[in-house]
């Protein structure tokens, strides 16, 4: 990671955690008040609260610290894979031996421009794949007829399928994860929230690449899908993780169904909530402690300043009296 990758990690998560704050005293602890009583801030609950689900895999996350009430559920939304409908099968049979290419931005569809729906367009009517596009828009002009729109499309029974060969995604967490439990190598277009870490994960994992969604053309598209198709590494590495992220002693879903059952089971499990929330900040940066560290050094430093000017003083004073009794 840059210096500037880091600067701006830093920066990003100051501005999050200062409007997290605004919320909670403008809004959620209104909230609070009003359902759970007086005194009750939204910090007070999230200090006392026992379990903590983390839509986090360790096979695609970067390794972090973490509490032992802290449990990573990532890929809870995968589910089996389920059949298609007789029209979409057909559609992705008629792909041959090419296969199909699914294409999801999720929500952010309604906001792109003209423009860059020109460039996907146009990349994809270059394909010989098949092309599945969740798109909700009117009909783009210059669509190939290897393209299939659809406003809502069964993307999990999708990604799952065998003929599937590349996913084209705003790298979402809930889309990373189905591709990395189905196999499925990515090419990642983030704008905005969670999606440029999670496409930096993708990236990272070897499981695709990451385009500039702002700056791409049509071209570039073209040739990034064309690399992640016939570089057999990314399917390899997707194929590999995605049994890494299978072979658990528990699905996510049956995890964090056990442990919300072993907190009821048990009243709640105090021993694991960390004291560190309860601490005021100064407490929790240490900041008091540095305080008096700094206080004793200075006060050291202070000390040998005074006694070294004590004594270079009383040499001074008599080497003058020696001086003027010559």
């Amino acid at each position: 990671m840059t210096f500037l990758e880091r600067f701006q990690n830093v920066c990003f998560y100051s501005l999050v955690q200062m409007a997290r704050r605004w919320l909670a005293g403008s809004v959620f602890d209104g909230v609070a008040r009003e359902y759970l009583g007086e005194g009750v801030t939204t910090q007070s609950v999230m200090s006392r609260t026992t379990l903590w689900l983390y839509q986090t895999d360790p096979v695609l996350d970067f390794p972090r610290p973490a509490m032992p009430n802290m449990v990573p559920v990532g890929g809870l939304n995968v589910r089996e894979v389920a059949p298609l409908s007789e029209d979409l099968e057909a559609f992705i049979q008629s792909s041959g031996q090419h296969g199909v290419v699914i294409v999801s931005f999720g929500s952010i569809v309604k906001t792109m421009e003209s423009e860059q729906i020109e460039v996907f367009t146009a990349a994809f009517a270059r394909l010989r794949q098949k092309v599945v596009w969740r798109y909700t828009g009117e009909k783009p002009a210059g669509l190939g007829h290897n393209t299939k729109l659809m406003a809502w499309l069964p993307q999990n029974d999708l990604l799952g399928h065998p003929k599937t060969r590349v996913f084209i995604t705003h790298a979402g967490y809930n889309g990373v994860c189905e591709a990395l439990h189905h196999g499925v190598p990515m090419v990642c277009l983030p704008q905005f929230g969670d999606h440029p870490g999670n496409a930096a994960q993708v990236v990272a994992r070897g499981l695709g690449v990451k385009l500039d969604i702002n700056r791409v053309t049509s071209d570039e598209l073209y040739q990034a899908i064309l690399y992640v198709l016939n570089t057999n590494s990314y399917r390899e590495t997707a194929v590999r993780l995605s049994r890494l992220h299978r072979d658990q002693p528990q699905s996510p879903m049956e995890r964090a169904v056990w442990w919300i059952e072993h907190v009821i089971k048990h009243g709640g499990l105090p021993h694991l909530r960390a004291r560190a929330v309860e601490l005021p900040w100064y407490q929790y940066y240490l900041l008091d402690v540095a305080t008096f560290l700094l206080a004793v050094c200075a006060a050291v430093l202070g000390a040998v300043w005074y006694s070294c000017s004590f004594i270079y003083g009383k040499c001074c004073s008599k080497s003058e009296r020696k001086l003027k009794s010559q």
